[in-house]
């Protein structure tokens, strides 16, 4: 899809144009097309809601693994920090004597690769857990129990995957922005009601803030954590004017990250979550960035994956800023993890 397309859209369905830079939906076929999507968000949510109750009540049968399944997942579109919490995850496990694989459906890789973005940072940070992809995650379960029998699998994005049973369910939870306008697809940002954190064993609200009231009402019997980024200036971009590009679900949590490391941002380059970038993209990146007085284009770590395809050096360089997930009261949320085999779940 177009990339102003895909704005326009996004704009549709969070009523926030300010928050994101996007373009204003005024006039009468933008609320003609959004009582459209809203007829599609009550159609959604009955095909939702039937499919979980034929699973809940056995019409459709789900796969339980010979081993323990512990799925890290959302309730909205956009970024609510999975990604650092499954390489924090595994790395606890994998350091504490279990075989982990991960379960990732690989999902919008750039073109003429088999892997996302996603993928490309649990190679990277994980080197030595394998990561199954595929759509089907019963076949890459399967698939992971025969060819390396691990001790657990960690579900990648799988609140919303009844097929699969599992052992704990953790949802993140965007501490600034916890359900979006309250609508689901493609109304809004909401894969599911609020309501249906009542499922959940776990939740990690990411972000910063403090733990929105809505959950505890929702959910008053799961653990909840609050978490935070910690970034190192490895780019050495302290003082420094910068760039700044990214392509994700909350761009303005990098932008914090930037101004958190001391740098001084000239240019902003934001494009849609899981834009694939262009030659032309990156020539226009540079064009500006230069004339900005620049020489430096900062990004994050799941974008560089797709921009190191394209930049060939010159007289602009590209950096990555890795962060780490902090979890508040870290000791207990890991021991939370640890119970699932210790047979306390």
């Amino acid at each position: 899809m177009n990339e102003n397309l895909r704005r326009y859209f996004y704009s549709l369905m969070t009523d926030a144009p300010a928050a994101q830079g996007l373009p204003a939906v005024r006039g009468l076929l933008s609320y003609l097309i959004k009582c459209l999507l809203g007829f599609f968000s009550m159609a959604y949510l009955c095909v939702e809601k039937g499919t979980f109750l034929l699973y809940k009540y056995n019409v459709l049968k789900s796969y339980r693994p010979k081993c323990k399944v512990i799925s890290v997942g959302n309730i909205t579109l956009g970024g609510t920090g999975k990604t650092p919490l499954v390489i924090a995850i595994a790395r606890h496990l994998r350091d504490s004597g279990k075989k982990v694989a991960i379960l990732s459906r690989g999902y919008r890789g750039e073109k003429g690769s088999k892997t996302s973005d996603e993928v490309e940072l649990f190679r990277k940070h994980l080197p030595d857990i394998p990561v199954f992809i595929g759509r089907d995650r019963v076949a890459t379960a399967k698939d992971a129990e025969s060819r390396f029998v691990p001790h657990v699998l960690l579900l990648d994005d799988g609140f919303q995957h009844w097929r699969l049973k599992r052992d704990l369910d953790i949802v993140t939870i965007n501490g600034k922005n916890p359900f979006g306008n309250g609508r689901l697809i493609p109304r809004g940002i909401l894969r599911e009601p609020e309501s249906s954190l009542y499922r959940a064993d776990v939740m990690i609200v990411t972000k910063g803030g403090p733990i929105p009231d809505e959950i505890r009402k929702i959910n008053d019997k799961a653990e909840i954590f609050l978490s935070s980024y910690e970034a190192a200036d490895t780019a050495g971009i302290n003082g420094k004017k910068v760039a700044m590009v990214c392509a994700i679900g909350d761009p303005s949590s990098f932008e914090d990250t930037l101004l958190s490391l001391g740098a001084h941002i000239v240019r902003k380059f934001i494009f849609m979550d899981h834009h694939i970038y262009s030659a032309s993209d990156v020539a226009r990146m540079i064009s500006e960035t230069v004339t900005a007085g620049s020489d430096t284009i900062v990004t994050t770590e799941k974008d560089m994956v797709k921009l190191s395809r394209l930049v060939k050096g010159g007289e602009v360089k590209f950096e990555a800023v890795g962060i780490e997930m902090k979890i508040d009261n870290e000791e207990k949320f890991f021991g939370r993890l640890d119970s699932v085999f210790a047979g306390k779940i």
